[in-house]
């Protein structure tokens, strides 16, 4: 399909580190999308860096919605910045680096308004250590 050119790049979805460099080697991609979050699939760390490494945006669906039940540590930071759990978890995401672009979904307009701020809240080394 790249050579017929009905393709030009490739995003791909719930990939590991090898399931990119295959596909590296059939086309760039630019995105990668998994499920990732502070409190969900962890082991994707490494995917996350080598993304980073050659500049690819890395999408991660379930940012917020992949905690189960509330996490003490999450707490703890949000009332350092007077935020919710759901602000932390988003910016600890996007933390991760400047190719990681958080999808957080929501129906609700205070929902949305809170994700787009959680943008702003500047985590500190303490927060860093006690998130983990």
């Amino acid at each position: 399909m790249r050579e017929a050119g009905l393709i030009r790049e490739l995003g791909i979805s719930n990939v590991s580190p090898e399931h990119l460099t295959e596909a590296l080697a059939i086309a760039p991609v630019v995105c990668v999308q998994n499920q990732y979050g502070l409190t969900a699939r962890r082991e994707d760390d490494e995917l996350v860096r080598m993304c980073a490494e050659r500049g690819i945006a890395f999408v991660p669906f379930f940012a917020v919605a992949s905690g189960t039940g509330e996490d003490a540590r999450v707490a703890e930071v949000a009332r350092r910045h007077d935020a919710t759990p759901a602000q932390v978890q988003l910016a600890w995401t996007l933390h991760q680096g400047p190719n990681v672009l958080a999808i957080p979904g929501t129906g609700d307009l205070a929902h949305l308004e809170q994700n787009v701020a959680a943008a702003a809240i500047e985590l500190t080394a303490e927060d860093l250590a006690t998130l983990g």
